[in-house]
């Protein structure tokens, strides 16, 4: 199990970009605006999905074990979305920064497709007793229960700007 703070990730190469979190209910939105990168940031399918202008969107409900992050180009275009499924989201009591304990799991959402990555890590991890048996059969009972709600329109967090909208924030990205 590894700790994200939201405010780490996928800013490896990003020298200069703006941040803004905010808090509705018990969700977490976490909006990341890249102004100035060292290097783009690729994907294996040639998909760019951090470059200057870019927009990084995160939405981190505490009472879910998941955490949604969705990449829109310069143009606010959508990307692709990315789901990460957690072991738990919280806020640290050091920094106060939204965070979620990583399961190594991923279902990632691309050109109408759903697809399940990083299965292996999470193999790896139960092997190397990193972690569980409990958390390694909750990891894929979660991803699972999403899998499902994606499939049927249930899906709890299917619209990430609805969120946006509500926060008042849908004309500033």
């Amino acid at each position: 199990m590894r700790k994200r703070l939201l405010t780490k990730k996928y800013l490896r190469d990003v020298n200069e970009y703006s941040i803004k979190i905010l808090k509705e209910k018990d969700v977490y939105i976490c909006i990341k605006e890249i102004i100035d990168t060292k290097n783009p940031f690729y994907i294996s399918k040639g998909l760019c999905l951090v470059d200057n202008g870019y927009h990084i969107i995160e939405v981190l409900p505490l009472n879910e074990k998941f955490c949604v992050r969705t990449f829109f180009n310069e143009k606010n275009e959508f990307l692709q979305k990315y789901i990460d499924i957690s072991l738990g989201n919280n806020v640290d009591q050091e920094t106060n920064i939204p965070y979620y304990d990583d399961a190594f799991l991923d279902i990632i959402i691309d050109d109408n497709e759903v697809y399940v990555d990083d299965e292996e890590e999470l193999e790896l991890a139960y092997k190397n007793k990193e972690i569980s048996e409990y958390l390694y059969s909750e990891a894929k009972s979660i991803c699972n229960r999403l899998l499902n709600e994606l499939k049927t329109n249930e899906y709890i967090i299917k619209d990430v700007k609805e969120y946006l909208w509500k926060s008042f924030l849908v004309n500033h990205i």
